[in-house]
């Protein structure tokens, strides 16, 4: 019997964005999708047999959210990352980019400067421009493939007068799962300047082994004074589709005003399916990720080992957390248009474009490998045969 990770789930024709957009953004049909960060594995059993019951009732009407979903969340942040949170700092928003959004309104006037660390999911980039604040680039140090924050300019920046800075962490796409050290160092600097953080952690509970997340609001109470978390089932349990994301907001005039900005918004609440969905995650999913780890631990490796055989050229660092790779495909020499362009026309592989994420993305392309094992075989056969043809 295989791996239950192993099992090849067609998923197109469900208006799926990574298989069935695939066309549309690259202007192919016969592309493996290793794009939009999602997985191609199915929810935890327990998740789905509850979603099931909840629809045999067949009446979906406007609903509460059940307390029991408070617990469990708070449950699962004990167990897994050892932060006790107080069940009156927990709030829900459809998404983390929209809790995000949320933040920024509540939190900032026209005008004022945020605070983002390229490369970085494109949305931290939009989140300020569309909203008329000014985003301020701190942009993260690489060396040998791994990325370090530059904490000497960002506080610079901080002391010449911000009110919000955007951390991702684990960080999207680079794949680091910021310590201990860097994370005081960045709360300290938070508290010396009076800057809030909006800490997308999404990412958090997909970490490998040897690395630990560590909430930020859990360091110090003077820290968590000044942060906003932004957690989710969605990556965790490849529940994205619900659109269902935990807010957390130790500080009480934080919450007043972001739950203000809600009632502005009128986006105080989810579909019928999202908190059940949830819920059961949390309750019963615990053994399914350990599996999905190990499993997403050995892609990585596998992708890693092929590349260094087959493109030498193309430099990957294993990421310590997420199942997105950074390629690092500078030395092939190709301008980011060649490169995107021979990765689609010549290898038939649809990637992210690092340009994307920001002007120090130019260069990389960003690969899920959220996917069977088998995909990835084919990934790296089609590369193979693209770049033997490229030589030619």
């Amino acid at each position: 019997m295989g791996c239950r990770f192993d099992q090849i789930i067609d998923r197109r024709n469900t208006q799926c964005v990574k298989w069935d957009a695939t066309a549309e953004v690259f202007g192919r049909e016969d592309l493996l999708p290793l794009w939009v960060a999602d997985m191609d594995f199915t929810a935890p059993e327990p998740v789905i047999e509850a979603i099931k019951a909840r629809a045999d009732h067949g009446v979906f009407g406007y609903e509460i959210k059940p307390q029991s979903l408070d617990e469990a969340v708070m449950d699962w942040l004990k167990t897994r990352h050892n932060w006790a949170v107080d069940p009156n700092w927990l709030s829900y928003s459809p998404g983390v980019v929209v809790g995000l959004a949320t933040a920024i309104l509540a939190l900032t006037e026209p005008g004022d400067r945020i605070v983002i660390q390229p490369p970085v999911y494109p949305p931290f980039f939009s989140l300020g421009d569309q909203n008329d604040r000014i985003v301020v680039e701190n942009k993260l140090i690489e060396k040998d493939g791994r990325y370090t924050m530059d904490l000497v300019e960002l506080e610079e920046i901080f002391r010449s007068g911000v009110k919000v800075m955007i951390l991702c962490s684990p960080h999207n796409p680079v794949g680091r799962v910021w310590s201990r050290d860097e994370l005081l160092a960045l709360g300290e600097l938070a508290t010396k300047y009076d800057v809030t953080v909006l800490s997308d952690e999404i990412w958090a509970d997909l970490v490998f082994p040897g690395n630990q997340h560590i909430p930020l609001a859990s360091l110090s109470p003077e820290i968590a004074d000044r942060v906003i978390t932004f957690m989710a089932p969605s990556k965790t349990f490849n529940l994205a589709g619900f659109y269902l994301s935990n807010v957390i907001i130790p500080k009480e005039t934080l919450r007043e005003k972001f739950a203000s900005q809600v009632q502005r918004l009128g986006n105080a609440h989810s579909n019928v399916f999202a908190p059940i969905a949830a819920e059961a995650a949390y309750r019963y999913g615990g053994p399914w990720l350990d599996e999905l780890l190990d499993y997403l631990d050995e892609n990585a490796s596998y992708v890693q080992r092929e590349l260094a055989k087959i493109a030498p050229k193309i430099k990957v660092v294993k990421p310590e957390g997420t199942f997105v790779l950074w390629l690092d495909c500078r030395e092939l020499g190709l301008p980011s248009e060649e490169l995107n362009q021979f990765f689609v026309e010549k290898a038939r592989l649809a990637l992210n474009d690092g340009s994307a994420f920001g002007e120090s993305g130019a260069g990389y392309l960003r690969m899920n490998i959220g996917c069977p094992r088998s995909l990835l075989e084919e990934a790296m056969k089609r590369l193979a045969q693209a770049l033997e043809g490229y030589k030619k």
